[in-house]
């Protein structure tokens, strides 16, 4: 409670993820040796080719460790605070009364890692369908997720609602008659649909 915990699993599934896609690389690089396509091309392909996934695999070798030395969760009395990034630092903060949906995945890669992942889904402004906030490569994740259920119904949630709703709300329009005049409108619309079908 109240401290900074790290996601304990995140550099084996990440280094996971990576030795599958230099998997691949490889599988495709020797189907080109075996099929003698490898020894045709220029040595300019080669090096254009080479040279860059080299890089790209030596920095991601790098940048493993350090996202995971820069990201800590922790669950506050009132809310669940995520901090990440290497080169630019993130800290998501999520209130539990806002809070709508908590759900713990564990794919077959994250299984053989031993790790899984807590998604967190609030009743937000921003109309996004996916989770506001995901933690990765955690090993106790259903532990994490039971954890901020409980804190979620001690609670009362806090419904949130479009800007426009809060406008009129505040300018004291009612909503409840807005629907009324709508429903009416409607009405005298389809009153005129069908008399130009009868006519």
């Amino acid at each position: 409670m109240n401290e900074w915990f790290k996601p304990e699993k995140l550099t084996k599934y990440y280094f996971a993820v990576e030795a599958i896609l230099l998997s691949a690389i490889l599988v495709v690089v020797g189907v080109l040796a075996v099929t003698g396509i490898l020894f045709e091309m220029e040595s300019w392909v080669l090096l254009a080719g080479g040279v860059p996934l080299a890089v790209a695999f030596a920095f991601l070798t790098w940048w493993i460790p350090a996202f995971y030395r820069s990201a800590d969760y922790r669950l506050t009395d009132d809310e669940l605070e995520y901090r990440r990034g290497v080169f630019f630092q993130q800290k998501t903060t999520v209130p539990y009364n806002r809070i709508t949906n908590v759900n713990a995945a564990q794919g077959p890669l994250q299984r053989f890692v031993g790790a899984g992942s807590v998604g967190i889904h609030t009743a937000g402004f921003g109309g996004q369908t996916g989770a506001e906030l995901t933690i990765d490569g955690v090993e106790d994740y259903e532990d994490i997720k039971d954890q901020i259920l409980a804190k979620v119904r001690r609670r009362e949630p806090q419904a949130t609602e479009s800007e426009d709703a809060l406008e009129r709300q505040a300018s004291g329009t009612n909503v409840e008659s807005d629907s009324q005049a709508l429903l009416a409108e409607l009405r005298t619309i389809r009153q005129l649909l069908e008399q130009g079908r009868s006519a």
